[in-house]
């Protein structure tokens, strides 16, 4: 993977894959082997291996076989009912009131390059 200097695969349920490259660093405790749980920072955006600027390399494999993100079929998760659903909806109506406090009117991600 030198092309994409630092590169971290990370191998999920059902066969698929994700792969992230070109990383200024990995997060702390990152070693192979070890489980991540979905939310936790796996490492910085960089450009690192062959990259001309700053960005992050995205994967998708399924069976180890490339394929477009943007396409495959992903297993779904649990279909929500009853309580559980209208938990979820009372939920999320209350994010979405704290987020409509927040004057920020462009929530665009950002990275910096050190």
């Amino acid at each position: 993977h030198g092309g994409y200097g630092n590169y971290i695969r990370i191998r999920h349920a059902n066969g698929f894959a994700t792969a992230y490259g070109h990383m200024t660093r990995f997060a702390s405790g990152s070693k192979p082997g070890a489980r991540v749980k979905q939310g936790q920072i796996i490492g910085y955006v960089g450009s690192t291996g062959r990259s001309t600027g700053p960005h992050l390399h995205y994967e998708v494999l399924v069976n180890n076989k490339f394929v477009n993100p943007m396409t495959i079929a992903v297993p779904r998760g649990l279909k929500l009912e009853g309580r559980n659903l209208a938990a979820f909806q009372k939920e999320r109506r209350r994010i979405d009131a704290l987020m409509e406090l927040d004057p920020v009117t462009n929530r665009v991600a950002q990275a910096q390059v050190q």
